[in-house]
C-alpha cells in the first residue's frame, strides 16, 4: 500500500481516536471497500484475479442501500519501470472502463496519479515483495451526512468508534 493511502488511514484513525476528547462522547464510523492490484511490470492489461479483486470490492459497495458509489482509482508506477507517465494513464483508463463495466457512474470515478518508489514495496507473508500499481477505493455518496448508515444492519462499517 503506498504511503499516502497509508498515512490517509492513520489520519482518519487518529482523528476518531481524540474526537472523545474534543466534544465528551461521541460515535462515528467509516464505511468504504477498497481494492488492490499487482501487475507485472510494464504492463496495463487487469488479469483475471485483478478483475475479481475490484469485482469483489464492488459488488460489496452496491450493497450499500440508498447511495451512489464514488470509485477513487490510484493508479501509479513504480520508479523502475519504463514509461512511467503513459502506464499510469493506461492503468487509470483500463481500471476506469472496466468499474463502468460493472455498474459505477462515469462521473462517480476519479482518477490519482502516483509515482512509486522502492520504499513503498509491500512485502507479502513469503517475504517476497509485493508491486501494487492500482488501488481503488470505494466511497458512498450520500445526500448531506452518510451518519445513518452507521447504524443501518445492512452496513458493516469498516471502522466504529463506541462511545465510551
Amino acid at each position: 500500500m503506498s504511503k499516502k493511502v497509508k498515512v490517509r488511514g492513520s489520519v482518519v484513525i487518529v482523528a476518531l481516536a481524540i474526537l472523545p476528547c474534543l466534544y465528551g462522547s461521541a460515535g462515528a464510523c467509516t464505511i468504504g471497500e477498497e481494492a488492490e492490484v499487482e501487475l507485472p511490470f510494464n504492463t496495463t492489461v487487469l488479469t483475471n484475479a485483478n478483475r475479481l479483486a475490484i469485482k469483489n470490492a464492488t459488488v460489496e459497495a452496491k450493497k450499500w442501500p440508498d447511495v451512489q458509489i464514488q470509485a477513487v482509482i490510484m493508479a501509479g508506477a513504480y520508479t523502475a519501470e519504463r514509461n512511467m507517465d503513459r502506464l499510469k494513464e493506461s492503468r487509470a483508463r483500463n481500471v476506469k472502463s472496466y468499474l463502468e463495466q460493472l455498474g459505477v457512474r462515469s462521473e462517480n470515478i476519479l482518477i490519482e496519479k502516483h509515482t512509486f518508489t522502492d520504499e513503498m514495496v509491500v512485502k507479502g507473508a513469503d517475504g517476497k515483495p509485493s508491486y501494487r500499481q492500482v488501488f481503488v477505493e470505494f466511497k458512498p455518496i450520500c445526500k448531506g451526512s452518510c451518519a445513518w448508515m452507521c447504524d443501518d444492519p445492512r452496513v458493516t462499517p469498516r471502522t466504529k468508534l463506541i462511545n465510551p
